[in-house]
């Protein structure tokens, strides 16, 4: 039979098909695309099952909520749509923008801001959050009577907006020194601390392929050039993020509460399974030269019986300052993703308002004293937290 070409070939039903339409065909080809990396044999399963180190974990009712913070008057004026605009955010460099296009970050004219900045803020941002606030502190008590444990945090960083056309959102935490320098020689004095204390630790991030929604984190410290468990916990559930575009100040601002969550009975009263999680630590080598600071032999990054695999790691130095109220943390971050072969390091400061986390905790929860606590909180990150040359 002679060959015939594949453009050439009919079937009997060709001739009632409609001609596909050029724009029809984009989609499906785009489709088929695939630029993630090769990872051998089976790869389509492997990346919809990959460990993602990275995963962050929301409570079922969790809200989520952004606004401009001087964005309308007491009278309800809004501002001038003209008097905002995206611009490129020159000051991230481009090795620590590992997204796809150009950062952006969202900027506002002197003149046409003139006049909807608020001369009290704090107040402001707590009245706009309070329903909010409420609702989550219903739901993080009736977690906590199943067992959760409750961390709440305020956290001022810089935000870099990124997708023009989509609108994508992403907070970049990286504070230069000078910013860290400022905050231990003119805030620090201001909230009188009770407490001060620096700590080093490495933060083993695991894998368990039995529980693939959630990253088990083992917190280690080093005692006599050996790596030891300090903790072991789940990460972290979100339950409010909130954040702020302070469109008159250096960096914007988030919000954010969620609970710290131990690991189940069922993995804490078996000496097989903390076994396995305590053997991938003792096979840690410390190596300075490293990103993250550990690593392991070939091999040895899973557990005999393949349920672990370590997935990253972070090197982490921490100075905090607590006093009744707040703890202040200013925290040196040296991150790596073993999955994607990616490292970050950073500068972070993170506010803790320990006073709310102690009325939860006791379920002696009153709305205005918490919304006092707040404010007075928002008004020193507002004054001190909130003004970087970056």
């Amino acid at each position: 039979m002679a060959y015939i070409p594949p453009h050439k070939r009919y079937s009997k039903d060709d001739d009632n098909r409609p001609v596909p339409k050029p724009s029809l065909l984009v989609p499906q080809f785009k489709k088929s695309l695939n630029f993630g990396p090769s990872i051998g044999s089976g790869s389509k399963m492997k990346s919809d099952t990959a460990p993602n180190v990275r995963k962050i974990i929301y409570a079922k009712d969790a809200i989520s909520k952004w606004f401009i913070e001087g964005g309308s008057t007491s009278d309800g004026d809004q501002l001038p749509a003209h008097s905002v605009r995206m611009e490129p955010f020159h000051r991230l460099k481009s090795l620590e923008w590992k997204r796809s296009g150009e950062p952006f970050v969202l900027a506002c004219d002197s003149l046409g801001c003139r006049g909807f900045v608020q001369s009290t803020p704090w107040v402001s941002i707590t009245e706009n959050i309070r329903s909010e606030l409420l609702a989550c502190f219903g739901n993080l008590r009736e977690e906590m009577d199943s067992g959760e444990n409750f961390s709440g945090g305020v956290t001022s960083r810089e935000a870099a907006e990124s997708y023009f056309g989509h609108v994508g959102k992403s907070f970049w935490t990286n504070l230069p020194d000078s910013y860290m320098e400022v905050i231990l020689a003119t805030v620090i004095p201001k909230i009188r601390v009770d407490s001060e204390h620096t700590k080093e630790y490495y933060h083993v991030k695991v894998f368990d392929k039995c529980n693939p929604e959630s990253s088990i984190s083992i917190k280690c410290r080093v005692i006599s050039g050996h790596l030891k468990i300090h903790k072991i916990e789940l990460n972290q559930k979100r339950c409010l993020v909130v954040d702020v575009s302070c469109l008159d100040k250096g960096l914007d601002l988030r919000l954010m509460l969620s609970t710290k969550r131990g690991l189940t009975t069922s993995v804490k009263g078996d000496a097989e399974k903390l076994t396995s999680l305590r053997q991938l630590v003792e096979c840690a080598t410390l190596d300075s030269n490293v990103k993250g600071g550990l690593r392991w032999a070939m091999g040895k990054k899973y557990s005999s019986d393949g349920r672990y695999t370590v997935v990253g790691v972070w090197h982490t130095n921490v100075r905090s300052f607590k006093n009744s109220q707040l703890k202040l943390r200013l925290r040196n971050a040296d991150r790596f993703d073993f999955w994607a072969s990616d490292g970050e390091v950073g500068k972070e400061v993170t506010l803790e308002l320990t006073g709310i986390n102690d009325s939860l905790m006791t379920g002696m929860v009153e709305m205005e004293h918490t919304i006092a606590i707040l404010q007075e909180t928002l008004k020193l990150v507002w004054d001190h937290f909130l003004s970087c040359d970056l």
